[in-house]
């Protein structure tokens, strides 16, 4: 043998980039699959180049305006997964159903993004895919219950992202509500304090159990006048539903009133989402909304004051295909 010959040296492979600078240079470097998209539309890319500005990427609450059929699950696949990758965040993407975390899981994994998804009980949860998520290794994707939760499931989450977010104002404001249904004392306790405020034959409606679908919201007027004989019939509540009064109790007169055949429903007028660790700890809040409106409804909806707005490209319009379909019971 040769000792002067020279061993054979195989050339690696260069290291992947795992934090482009951008979320748009991010998807160039994701891997290519036959089930992903090819290339961003135009109105896409100018979406991402917008939150990469410097008056935005570090903003506490951002909102993106992507109409449906505009691709808006990509644009939030790419930010929650650069934020994971660039500040090395436990990031978070929330869906209001099980079903669209679901399909926006299916199309993480499409589109070559490290995903796990966590839906059902905690107890469902997979110990490998919270390991990947805890060591920002993978998106969580998940379901607005998991987050509005007393006791949540990503209580340390760096970033937050949150899909369809312009109907999210019951799931949010839900992690507050209190349920007592028809079958409870309280139920009747409850008519018979707002008695005088209600007309006698809507509550011949709301007693009888065989009684339609009716919802009736009881005047803010009523509820604040009524406060203190409200406190004496929720504070013999008990289990899961004392917890939650409890949670509204020192704030009940802003509190509305719904009640129907089927229970009454309580929930605050403004979800108190400043006291919940986990929705307020993380760096930032993203949210994806089909209509951002001008009237501070996503605001209210997520109880934050300000939340800075990156508006739908007007030419977008010549590129989306979603269409919305109405249909009427009658």
């Amino acid at each position: 043998m040769d000792d002067n010959k020279q061993p054979v040296r195989f050339r690696q492979r260069a290291k992947q980039l795992t934090a482009p600078p951008t979320p748009e240079a991010l998807f160039g470097v994701l891997p290519r699959t036959t089930t992903g998209h090819g290339a961003l539309w135009s109105h896409q890319a100018d979406m991402l180049r917008a939150y990469a500005s410097p008056e935005l990427l570090n903003k506490p609450d951002v909102a993106l305006e992507l109409p449906t059929g505009s691709g808006k699950t990509l644009v939030g696949l790419l930010l929650a997964d650069w934020r994971r990758r660039y500040f090395k965040h436990r990031s978070v993407y929330a869906c209001p159903t099980k079903q669209l975390a679901h399909q926006v899981w299916t199309a993480a994994r499409a589109q070559g993004v490290p995903a796990a998804l966590f839906i059902g009980g905690r107890s469902d949860f997979s110990d490998q895919d919270l390991a990947r998520y805890e060591g920002a290794d993978a998106v969580a994707i998940t379901v607005y219950s998991h987050v509005f939760n007393t006791n949540s499931a990503f209580p340390d989450a760096q970033s937050l992202l949150f899909d369809d977010a312009h109907a999210a104002e019951n799931y949010v404001a839900d992690a507050w509500a209190v349920d007592i249904p028809a079958a409870a004392s309280q139920f009747t306790s409850l008519l018979d304090v707002f008695g005088d405020d209600l007309d006698p034959h809507l509550v011949t409606r709301l007693t009888d159990r065989h009684s339609g679908a009716e919802v009736r919201l009881v005047p803010a007027t009523a509820v604040a006048r009524h406060a203190p004989d409200l406190d004496k019939v929720l504070s013999t509540l008990s289990g899961n539903a004392s917890y939650r009064f409890k949670m509204i109790r020192s704030h009940l007169r802003a509190c509305l009133f719904y009640v129907s055949p089927q229970g009454w429903y309580i929930r605050p007028m403004l979800p108190p989402t400043f006291t919940h660790d986990p929705f307020t700890s993380p760096q930032q809040r993203i949210y994806l909304s089909a209509t951002l409106g001008e009237g501070g409804e996503l605001e209210r909806a997520f109880g934050r004051l300000k939340i800075s707005r990156i508006p739908a490209p007007p030419e977008w319009e010549n590129i989306g295909s979603g269409r919305r379909f109405f249909v009427f019971p009658t």
